[in-house]
């Protein structure tokens, strides 16, 4: 089993010592971050419990659930969840069971993300950063050329798991993620509306959240026709959430009968499949 590292930063460190002086307290923060050392136990630093990470960097659940609140809050804060803590008047976190999810899903996500962005030219990081509006992170020379790479590459992957896991709420809390539409129609009705208003405000208040509306049809209908239907029902969608000034961020796909939820050829089938989705990235 790998070796554990512990400790999330040196300040929870080197407020949970008790050593006599600088020198001590680098000699034994030395020894436990050393990667030549044999895996060993770590005594007892104080009242307070450290945190642990895996080889990869990540938490698992159990490991996150034995933290302390604030303990939580700093490690959030560390891996740019800030925006997701939410604290009552007299400073208590409320949101735990939400940080410690987003903590656990930000973790796989950041080596995944970053190795997407790490094999990216700059000129396409550049337009992914200006995509999630992060035009002010950009830090270009006289030329032109990108000279903070790889903090534009952190700041990235920063805001993924700030959105991955305010996608994973909504997914929790919203009415639906599919419209479903009558037979060769387009019409956007009052349940409809509804449901488009939730995904509206939800994008207004995640700003670097994406969405790809992806149309569908049933099977009746020739292939062309029914890509151009599914084209035209997500566009629909996409034409209320305009209404918000959303468009820029939303792009529309049609895969007309070609990917449906059900199989056969009979009216449930039917309904299933007349229908667009909401895919945020």
């Amino acid at each position: 089993m790998s070796k554990k590292i512990l400790l999330i930063s040196s300040v929870i460190f080197l407020s949970s010592c008790a050593a006599t002086s600088i020198s001590d307290l680098g000699d034994k923060f030395l020894d436990l971050i050393n990667p030549s050392d044999a895996p060993a136990e770590v005594a007892d630093l104080s009242e307070q419990i450290i945190v642990a990470s895996d080889a990869n960097g990540g938490f698992t659940i159990d490991e996150l659930e034995q933290l302390s609140n604030d303990e939580l809050i700093a490690i959030a804060k560390e891996k740019g969840l800030e925006d997701l803590i939410k604290l009552d008047a007299d400073g208590n976190l409320q949101n735990r069971d939400q940080i410690i999810n987003a903590l656990v899903e930000s973790s796989a996500l950041l080596e995944n993300k970053a190795q997407e962005l790490e094999d990216l030219s700059d000129a396409a990081l550049i337009e992914v950063a200006k995509a999630k509006g992060m035009d002010d992170k950009i830090v270009l020379d006289a030329d032109g050329n990108l000279v903070n790479r790889d903090e534009l590459i952190e700041a990235l992957v920063a805001a993924a798991a700030v959105s991955e896991s305010a996608i994973s709420e909504f997914k929790n809390t919203a009415e639906s993620f599919t419209l479903y539409f009558a037979y060769d129609d387009t019409e956007i009705d009052e349940a409809a509306t509804r449901i488009i208003i939730q995904h509206a405000n939800f994008m207004q208040n995640n700003p670097s959240v994406n969405l790809r509306l992806e149309g569908h049809a049933d099977e009746r209908g020739t292939r062309e026709y029914n890509l151009a239907l599914g084209e035209n029902r997500a566009l629909s969608v996409k034409e209320v959430l305009g209404l918000y000034n959303l468009e820029d961020r939303i792009v529309v796909v049609s895969y007309g009968e070609e990917k449906p939820i059900l199989t056969g050829s009979n009216e449930e089938a039917w309904e299933k499949n007349r229908r667009v989705e909401f895919s945020y990235y």
